[in-house]
């Protein structure tokens, strides 16, 4: 499934999932975690789904379109006794409703949440950038292979040529900056 948008940096964070949603490949048990409505359950590969979202209601009506999805309701900082091989979140620490300060411990519900020899995917907003390095350091002891892209440029601005425009930036990094770096994505692999 190819996802649109005309935000050229959304769009970007569209090739990110479409090119890493792929490590769930075979794996047993795939967590979307901050799952809303599940619109990244069709790009899951794993045998089992777990979607987690504070909002019960929001994700009864998901589990609704997706009967072979399990769920749990859960504030991502709380979750806890929940593992998988493979962990989605994205966008959830971007929200503004998000409690910004809540950042580092939700990043440590994530890496919890991941098996040994997993993978962890997820954002953060410039928001959190004041918890970069304490993330960067939680997620260096505990992943043997860590992958960081900024990006963010063009966030707001709305384009048909989003497509191209962000093809552009996954080609040529240098192009996310645009007038300063919004978000940070992470791609873990290889849990210790």
């Amino acid at each position: 499934m190819f996802r649109l948008s005309k935000k050229p940096a959304k769009q970007l964070l569209y090739f990110f999932l479409w090119r890493d949603l792929r490590l769930s490949q075979g794996l047993e048990v795939g967590i979307d975690a901050g799952c809303g409505d599940m619109q990244n359950k069709p790009l899951f590969a794993s045998r089992r789904y777990l979607g987690i979202d504070v909002d019960a209601e929001r994700l009864a009506a998901a589990q609704a379109h997706h009967p072979d999805a399990e769920t749990h309701c859960s504030a991502l900082e709380e979750v806890t006794g929940i593992e998988g091989d493979f962990v989605l979140c994205v966008q959830v620490m971007n929200n503004r409703f998000f409690a910004v300060e809540k950042t580092v411990a939700a990043t440590r519900a994530l890496v919890a949440m991941v098996r040994p020899g997993g993978a962890l995917v997820f954002n953060i907003s410039k928001r959190a950038f004041a918890f970069e390095t304490e993330i960067d350091e939680l997620l260096a002891n505990s992943f043997g292979d860590v992958h960081k892209a900024k990006y963010g440029a063009l966030s707001a601005f709305e384009t048909i040529l989003s497509p191209l425009l962000a093809g552009l930036m996954y080609l040529i990094p240098v192009l996310r900056r645009g007038a300063g770096y919004q978000k940070i994505y992470y791609r873990c692999r290889d849990r210790i």
